[in-house]
């Protein structure tokens, strides 16, 4: 016994699969460990449509809704949910808005902020514009717009969500103006993320080195 236990700790294979293991386990956990950094630099604002729905649905036949916000009349009132987080470790300054310029975001139609909340409490709220761009070409005239966030504070892992109005189908929402300067753009995606890619990333590793196979199972 104490003859084939030596043989087989002492045998070349025994000792490549050891090495093989290793080296595999490493980069697998380097990769998630570079895609976990990645996701999550030191300042990085991200920012998603969170809802994009309608105020109430078309009227089948009879007079049609219309929807009163002040003396304008709204056909197809939307509300729209956008976030703006600051996903980052580091807080984002005024001063990182190159050239005292807002940060954009285009709507497709005009806009009126309904509210704007902040997490976590006793955050201060950025400041917040609406724009509005009339177009007079005859391919596709009428009114667009957005909002503006103007250079302020947003502390590290602060999340802002801003309701809008608008009236219209449904548009994407598209960020047109990112002014901040050493600060990664996100790519819409909300937090939480990192740690489920971390976590694919830790898992696919294992199953790399310790693949499972089923087999059906014999009866007797």
């Amino acid at each position: 016994m104490q003859i084939i236990a030596a043989e087989w700790w002492e045998s070349g294979s025994w000792w490549q699969f050891a090495i093989t293991v290793v080296v595999s386990l490493t980069v697998g956990v380097l990769a998630a460990w570079a895609a976990l950094r990645s996701t999550n630099p030191k300042r990085k604002l991200d920012w998603w449509v969170k809802s994009n729905t309608p105020l109430f649905d078309p009227p089948q036949g009879g007079a049609p809704l219309t929807v009163s916000l002040g003396p304008t009349q709204l056909n197809r009132p939307r509300v729209i949910e956008l976030v703006i987080a600051n996903q980052g470790r580091r807080d984002i300054t005024a001063d990182m808005f190159h050239g005292g310029a807002a940060i954009r975001f285009d709507f497709g139609l005009e806009v009126t902020i309904l509210d704007s909340a902040t997490t976590p409490a006793g955050s201060p709220l950025p400041s917040l514009d609406t724009w509005r761009r009339v177009t007079l070409s005859a391919a596709s005239p009428g009114a667009t717009g957005g909002i503006d966030i103007k250079p302020s504070l947003l502390r590290r892992k602060q999340v802002v969500t801003v309701t809008a109005l608008v009236d219209g189908d449904e548009k994407p929402v598209r960020c047109t103006n990112f002014t901040l300067v050493d600060v990664a753009q996100g790519d819409g995606t909300p937090p939480g993320t990192a740690r489920r890619t971390f976590l694919e990333g830790m898992a696919e590793a294992f199953v790399t080195l310790f693949p499972v196979r089923l087999s059906p199972r014999r009866r007797p």
